[in-house]
This record gives structure tokens, C-alpha cells and sequence, in this order.
């Protein structure tokens, strides 16, 4: 371990910090990004600055944004003096962007996210306004293959991203490339953030309420998992299903956001004939 290495703060296994070390890797998830024009990399959980300088190094302007008090003046001393940086000590999971910076200022989100607050980071910047134009995350492995699923081995997860981006797996990293290293492989997947949603905001809550209570039962078939999870009248699953154009052998897990869309529809028309 070099001297710099070891005067650097150590990660917490309490807290399940894993710090990415691994140069190539690094350089990887910097060369991935794609920032539009005047705008700014939103790091999330800047760490030790290893990605950090990463980013900089390629020319972006970052604000680094990291939960832990102890790990600031690590970096605003590794930092001292470079142009284009600003840390802000932030929870990822509950920050307000509008905040961090000018009304209109396009941005990428990027980071090693940690494993137990992934899903609410992701969801926070996807639902949230304003919106990132992509982000290019780390993520546990089978974590990424969700947010990134076809029809056919969809989850909750992938609906959830897919109503707001399109998710694509980029490459894998293995335990190594991080201290200490984790249990399980990581990879960096790309969110390309939609310029609409795919459910109109008005329905985000019935749409999800639907899908949500439907999942319960994923491997069931969708007539019976319908039927379970939410209320229609008799037969009603059934009545819907036909009137949204879907099969009633298949399973929720083949279902795209566009034929949840359609079997919402046809729930409500099916409550309101009841």
C-alpha cells in the first residue's frame, strides 16, 4: 500500500462502503459519460475522490455530493485548488437538485452507488424534477440485469425505471477493483433519462398501485395474479384482460409498460360498468 493509500479514510463495514480503486475502471465509468452541452456531472457518493478525478481529469464539471461527515475534508484537501468541483455533504436519496444548481442547468448523474440505497437513489433522481438526462451508475450485478430486463424477465424494479428511462447494461466489475472487496460482482449500467414519461404523471399512482399489488404474484399467470391482487368484479379479471388485447396465460413478468397502461385502462372501464 502506497503512503497516500494508507493516509486515506478507510472504508466502514458498518455503513457497507466498498471504495472503487481499480484505475481502468475508473477510467471506464468517466469515459461512459455524456454530458450535453453546459451542463454538470452530479456525482453521487464521491468517497476518497477516486472517481471524482476521474471525471475532472476528463474534463467535466463535477458537484460531488457524499453522505458521510468524516470523508469532506478528505476531499476538499485532496481538492484544494481544482477548478470545475464543488463538494456538498448530501444524502443522494432525499437531496434537492434545484438546490445544487442554476434553474436550467442540464446534468449526468454518475456514481458508485452503494448496494443497500441503489433503488431509492435511482428512483429519487428518475422521479424527481428536475430531471437528469442520463445516469451511469454502479450497481450490484443482478440489480443492473433488472433495471436493464426485457419483457419476459421483468420485475417491479424494471417497470418502475422503465416508465421514466431506458436502461443498458455497459460492462461488469469484479470484487477486486474495490476495498475491501464485496461479496458479489458489480456492474455500470446507463439510464437514458426518457423526455417524457411513459405513463402521463395524472396516472403514476394508479399505474403503479396496479403493477405493484399485481407483482405479488409474478410467476402466477396475469388472469390470476390480476384477480389477487386488486379488486374487480367477478370475472372481471378476465373481461379486462380481454378488453386490454393480453393473453390470460401470460405471466406479469412479460408485460410491457405500454399493455400495463392499456390493463389499467381496462380495469377502470371494467369498475365503472360493475
Amino acid at each position: 500500500m502506497s503512503p497516500s493509500r494508507s493516509r486515506e479514510p478507510r472504508p466502514r463495514k458498518a455503513l457497507g462502503q466498498h471504495f472503487l480503486r481499480d484505475s481502468g475502471v475508473l477510467a471506464d465509468i468517466a469515459a461512459a459519460v455524456r454530458v450535453p452541452d453546459g451542463g454538470v456531472v452530479l456525482e453521487i457518493g464521491a468517497g476518497t475522490g477516486q472517481l471524482t478525478e476521474a471525471l475532472l481529469d476528463a474534463g467535466y464539471e463535477v458537484v460531488a455530493l457524499e453522505v458521510e461527515g468524516r470523508l469532506i475534508p478528505h476531499l476538499r484537501k485532496r481538492f484544494r485548488g481544482r477548478e470545475g468541483l464543488r463538494i456538498v455533504q448530501a444524502d443522494a436519496r432525499e437531496v434537492e437538485v434545484q438546490k445544487l444548481l442554476a434553474p436550467g442547468t442540464p446534468f449526468t448523474v454518475a456514481g458508485n452507488l452503494p448496494y443497500f440505497a441503489a433503488n431509492p437513489i435511482i428512483r429519487h433522481f428518475l422521479e424527481g424534477i428536475p430531471k437528469p438526462s442520463e445516469m451511469v451508475v454502479m450497481v450490484q450485478r443482478e440489480v443492473a440485469r433488472e433495471l436493464a430486463a426485457k419483457p419476459g424477465a421483468a420485475s417491479l424494479l424494471t417497470i418502475s425505471v422503465q416508465v421514466y428511462a431506458e436502461g443498458e447494461v455497459l460492462f461488469d466489475v469484479p470484487p477486486e477493483a474495490f476495498d475491501p472487496p464485496p461479496n458479489v460482482w458489480s456492474s455500470v449500467v446507463r439510464l437514458t433519462v426518457r423526455p417524457q414519461p411513459l405513463v402521463p404523471f395524472e396516472r403514476l399512482g394508479a399505474f403503479f398501485d396496479l403493477v405493484s399489488k399485481t407483482f405479488r404474484n409474478p410467476r402466477k399467470q396475469i388472469h390470476n395474479a390480476l384477480a389477487r391482487g386488486i379488486w374487480l368484479p367477478p370475472d372481471g379479471a378476465g373481461e379486462a384482460l380481454d378488453e386490454a388485447g393480453i393473453d390470460r396465460m401470460r405471466r406479469p413478468e412479460t408485460l410491457t409498460v405500454e399493455e400495463w397502461l392499456r390493463l389499467l385502462d381496462a380495469c377502470e372501464a371494467v369498475r365503472a360498468r360493475a
